[in-house]
């Protein structure tokens, strides 16, 4: 029974994949390849380093009050005064990323994209050239287009940093001299790369928008989550066709700081996918 399960972006949604992995887990369906982006891409990360489902909830709820995301007080401060004095800038970001890049450097021992312990893809979009930058572990079977470049000489945690890193919310990462941000600006939820890989049947788990009415964005962090996941539920339409099946739990009313919430999530990515099981069996062994 092998296949490969791509994790979609979602914000702090992303615990939700947790709850999927489990799920699975207990049900020996084991994904043979993974992808993931923005937050998919810690799930996917972690998996193929060899954590499960339950090592990945117990780093959650560990590290869950933890304040993870380092605000660039003085970067937000000289980036106001130099617009103000200057009508330019070259402020990039609220969050310098650096204590989630650390954590995950941690967790992977610095592993590189190669020393995954199954195939792994993991996209950013290089803002400058508006190319996809495709991390994996291997890239043998993997061509570069004018759309599309693949990368596998660089550490799984700096391509999991560059993945997250939402436009104006998280700062840019430099790799290879490409200043890279969000995987989710084209590639929200990784299919395509999976059968590239090899794998010939593929679950995905979309955590993104999918047309529902969401109150309460009226802020820099939300409004600019809710542009992304827009933008990328047309683009994920259209390139996930092929997808033998998407689990969709319908997460759609979840801030980016509603950490309350976070076990909720995990149960609900549990609850769906069990749900979905028998069809999922049937789809995975057809």
């Amino acid at each position: 029974m092998r296949f490969g399960l791509a994790l979609s972006g979602g914000g702090i949604r992303g615990v939700t994949h947790i709850g999927v992995l489990k799920a699975l887990s207990e049900n020996s369906l084991l994904p043979s390849w993974i992808s993931g982006t923005s937050a998919g891409s810690m799930a996917a990360a972690l998996y193929a380093c060899g954590y499960s489902g339950e090592d990945i909830e117990s780093i959650v709820l560990r590290h869950m009050n933890s304040n993870l995301l380092d605000v660039d007080y003085p970067g937000i401060t000289g980036g106001i005064l130099k617009w103000v004095f200057t009508k330019d800038t070259d402020w990039d970001g609220l969050i310098k990323g650096k204590k989630l890049e650390k954590l995950m450097q941690e967790l992977t021992n610095g592993r590189t994209m190669r020393e995954a312990q199954i195939p792994l893809a993991i996209p950013a979009v290089n803002i400058n050239t508006g190319v996809t930058v495709m991390f994996v572990s291997n890239k043998r079977r993997l061509k570069d287009t004018q759309y599309i470049v693949y990368r596998e000489d660089v550490p799984i945690y700096e391509a999991v940093r560059a993945s997250i890193a939402l436009p104006a919310i998280f700062q840019p990462k430099m790799v290879q001299g490409m200043r890279l941000v969000d995987g989710g600006v084209t590639e929200n939820l990784p299919v395509q790369v999976l059968h590239r890989m090899g794998a010939r049947k593929v679950i995905g788990v979309n955590l993104g928008y999918s047309g529902q009415r969401r109150d309460g964005v009226n802020n820099l962090l939300e409004i600019g989550s809710q542009s992304i996941d827009i933008m990328s539920y047309y683009i994920t339409s259209l390139k996930t066709k092929k997808t033998d099946y998407i689990i969709n739990p319908h997460i759609y009313d979840v801030g980016l700081t509603d950490t309350h919430r976070i076990p909720e999530m995990i149960q609900k990515g549990y609850d769906v996918t069990i749900e979905s099981m028998n069809t999922i069996k049937k789809v995975v062994n057809s």
